[in-house]
């Protein structure tokens, strides 16, 4: 009995401890707009414009909401779908922070990346894709949990990898 309240604490404590938000400088994946818009007002770095919403998209339920770090990040786009932050796209200024400082601060933070192609490198953390792109570009999404709450289907039901092996066959 002893032994198994000691693998129940373990298994609570261990997970609580590998548990993390991803996201950028304190803005993650999951936060509602009320709380990205706190969290940027408070803190010094992160610039907030007077008219910071990008686009509406009244329909949908989604907004875009454009943030900066002048002069390293001249843009930043959070995605929200029904108050909830979906994705983030950050783009760096190449002058101050480039593509291979982001891949070494992001696989050392990470861990070695999931996927490899000449234009970028992405890692799967949970349900959060991160994706560091050329120039100087990172994404974090959580792609599968946005579709899924957005209602978005597959028109023709063939996922991306069986669709790139038919385009190539057909060359």
């Amino acid at each position: 009995m002893k032994s198994i309240v000691i693998i129940i604490i373990f298994t609570f404590v261990s997970s609580a401890l590998f548990a993390q938000d991803v996201g950028f400088m304190g803005l993650n994946i999951g936060m509602s707009r009320e709380e990205v818009l706190n969290f940027a007002d408070a803190d010094d770095l992160i610039k907030v414009p007077k008219n910071r919403d990008v686009e509406f998209f009244p329909v949908e339920d989604r907004k875009i909401l454009s943030f900066s770090v002048l002069p390293e990040i001249p843009h930043m786009y959070l995605q929200f779908y029904d108050d909830k932050l979906y994705a983030i796209t950050v783009i760096f200024n190449e002058k101050h922070i480039d593509y291979f400082t982001l891949t070494g601060v992001i696989e050392s933070k990470y861990g070695p990346y999931a996927d490899l192609v000449p234009e970028w490198r992405k890692w799967q953390i949970g349900e959060v894709e991160i994706r560091v792109e050329k120039p100087a570009v990172v994404k974090y999404i959580a792609l599968e949990e946005f579709i899924e709450a957005a209602g978005f289907e597959n028109q023709n039901g063939t996922n991306g990898k069986e669709r790139r092996e038919m385009i190539l066959k057909g060359l």
